[in-house]
């Protein structure tokens, strides 16, 4: 009986977790915005369900603890695809907030927002290579 209440009680907390996860990513509208921005509208589906693959595979390395062997260029490909989708939800996050037109306004720099853009992107691009390389906090 406790084997059954402890397999209720962990599924219907996984589902609760990834509900809340998916009305977050849908809030934010990543999907739409991305999809505006690379001009990639025909590919909608394509970017769903490899959201959905890889938050599934994730969950399962993850709740099986299993130990993948993908060599330097696996781990580079890995690195970069979770740079790529964190930059975007940052990026997502902070357009929600609106924090960049108002540091725009705050330190006047509507007509190079562009240059701004980029030099925070490369800067967090830099800092996580840093990071990683120099093994900080690990």
């Amino acid at each position: 009986m406790k084997f059954i209440l402890l397999i209720i009680s962990s599924f219907s907390g996984g589902v609760v977790v990834g509900g809340a996860y998916a009305a977050f990513i849908t809030l934010l509208e990543i999907f739409p915005r991305l999809l505006q921005v690379s001009n990639t509208k025909k590919y909608y589906l394509a970017y769903e369900y490899i959201f959905m693959l890889g938050t599934f595979l994730y969950t399962i390395v993850y709740f099986f603890d299993l130990k993948i062997k993908l060599g330097a260029i696996g781990a580079a490909i890995c690195g970069l695809s979770s740079g790529i989708f964190l930059g975007t939800l940052s990026s997502a996050l902070a357009e929600t907030l609106n924090v960049l037109p108002v540091i725009a306004k705050k330190f006047k720099i509507k007509k190079h927002m562009k240059i701004a853009f980029i030099a925070m992107l490369l800067g967090k691009v830099f800092g996580a290579l840093y990071y990683f390389i120099n093994n900080i906090g690990g």
